[in-house]
């Protein structure tokens, strides 16, 4: 069974503007889709562990910095 987590899309979004990238470059760097990358900016989807690894490691953090607190 996949676990999922929410993002702090405005974390990652900062992040990869500190590193001159768009959304979409995000998306390339990341492996994950463009629409993955709305939809979790968006709240319409949560992203499973594999897409939250993928984000961290193209932002060179911790996982554990994406994810949102409650």
């Amino acid at each position: 069974m996949k676990e999922f987590v929410s993002i702090n899309m405005q974390k990652a979004k900062t992040l990869s503007y500190r590193k001159c990238w768009t959304l979409k470059e995000l998306a390339n760097h990341a492996h994950i889709s463009l629409d993955t990358v709305f939809a979790l900016q968006a709240k319409r989807r949560k992203a499973t562990l594999l897409t939250l690894n993928k984000l961290a490691a193209a932002l060179d953090v911790a996982p554990a910095d994406l994810v949102e607190k409650d």
